[in-house]
């Protein structure tokens, strides 16, 4: 009997309590790019750039990030309980890029780490290329592999002499001195230095089999002395001939960023190049940089030739990274620009420009100029483990004035999908 009074008045209560409950609150729908923030910036720290790899294995992308400021490079892993950060600087002066792999292939991925040594322009030896070289435990040691060359933007790994192990291509950057090289592993751990091309402004290097014959070949972006952008065609045994792409006269012209990727899902690999460079200072002030500065496709035809298409024009274009960003099974662009107000004081600012891809790579123009600033790099990946990509992107600050994050989760949510 008393069993059955308590329910009763607890039925009652509940009915009386109900319509003070609010259901819970729903997200306001944002449409255009907003940012969720995996990992607090307060010191705004600079970044050169991010790349998004599985070094542990477990199926979930890990950012890694260089910070040639601070002379580190991060490592940021992801779960359901948020994100956590792991810092290295032992070996390091400046570093501005990352390439994760096995190298040694020994069981333990590797950080590989080009090491510019100094941000400005000179012609100073302080370039190097280090290993961070994985051992049990998640624990890393650094060795470096070459030190004593011009400043070092890159190096990507392949094996370009079919001998059954990795070598790394290396950008040394320089400033009126420097080069393309690659490095042959040799026995016992050494490396053999194979010249390519012993010009200055090497920006990007990745290898890639263009003509499907087996062995790699490599795309490159020039800047500095030249504005190129070519292929260096393998014959398999470590041998390259030049194939110019792109070759433009004017040295303001302002080569950027270069990504190999298979843009129209065709089979073969495209190329997305940038020019929007301003740090020389040199664009004459007559030329409107919006009108000068952008973004192009090279489509490869199927045989190794390539189409130029102008995809879009915008000032200090610095990277166009192809992602589907809508999850609509195409791959749009995001441009990221590095725009100096103090160069440019006259012209409008546009951080970040959306290129949505319809499907047959015509792409409409979505622009955004309330967001962070100076992002010249992005990456995509599956940070959380949800199956679904992610797009983080970082500032290049240095120290100028605006909003920025040394990293940070960009969301594209379409016009009209708020409806």
């Amino acid at each position: 009997m008393r069993l059955h009074s308590i329910l009763i008045m607890l039925m009652i209560l509940g009915v009386f309590f109900s319509g003070c409950v609010s259901p819970p609150k729903e997200e306001p729908c944002e449409e255009g790019l907003s940012t969720i923030e995996y990992l607090p910036d307060p010191d705004g720290v600079t970044t050169a750039n991010i790349r998004l790899a599985d070094l542990d294995g477990n199926g979930v992308d890990e950012i890694f990030s260089t910070h040639p400021l601070d002379g580190t490079i991060t490592r940021v892993i992801c779960d359901e309980d948020g994100c956590v950060e792991q810092v290295f600087s032992d070996g390091f002066i400046a570093p501005v890029r990352t390439h994760i792999v096995d190298l040694d292939e020994d069981g333990f991925t590797d950080i590989i780490v080009a090491d510019i040594g100094i941000l400005p322009p000179a012609d100073e030896l302080v370039g190097k290329v280090v290993m961070l070289k994985g051992l049990a435990d998640d624990e890393f040691q650094p060795i470096t592999l070459i030190d004593g060359i011009g400043r070092t933007v890159c190096a990507e790994s392949g094996d370009f002499d079919l001998d059954g192990d990795l070598d790394l291509v290396v950008c040394e950057f320089g400033n009126l001195e420097g080069s393309l090289f690659w490095l042959e592993q040799s026995e016992n751990n050494t490396w053999v230095r194979h010249n390519i091309d012993e010009r200055s402004g090497v920006i990007h290097a990745f290898p890639f089999d263009l003509d499907g014959d087996g062995d790699l070949d490599i795309a490159v972006s020039l800047s500095q002395v030249s504005e190129e952008i070519n292929i260096y065609r393998n014959n398999g045994e470590g041998n390259f001939t030049k194939h110019s792409l792109v070759n433009e006269d004017e040295t303001f012209y302002g080569m950027s960023g270069l990504e190999v990727v298979d843009l129209d899902q065709d089979g073969d690999s495209d190329i997305i190049y940038s020019n929007g460079d301003t740090l020389d200072m040199d664009l004459p002030a007559e030329i409107d940089p919006h009108s000068y500065h952008g973004v192009n496709w090279l489509e490869n035809d199927g045989s190794g030739e390539f189409i130029r298409h102008r995809l879009t024009n915008v000032w200090g274009a610095f990277t166009g990274h192809a992602v589907d960003i809508d999850d609509d099974g195409d791959l749009d662009i995001v441009v990221g620009t590095l725009q100096i107000t103090e160069f440019f004081p006259g012209w409008d600012r546009i951080d970040i420009v959306i290129l949505e891809n319809d499907g047959n790579e015509q792409f409409t123009r979505h622009e955004s100029t309330q967001i962070l600033r100076y992002v010249m790099t992005f990456d995509s990946g599956d940070i959380d483990g949800d199956g679904t990509i992610d797009l983080i992107g970082g500032s290049h600050r240095i120290s100028w004035e605006g909003p920025s994050h040394k990293g940070i989760e960009y969301v594209w949510t379409p016009p009209g999908s708020c409806a």
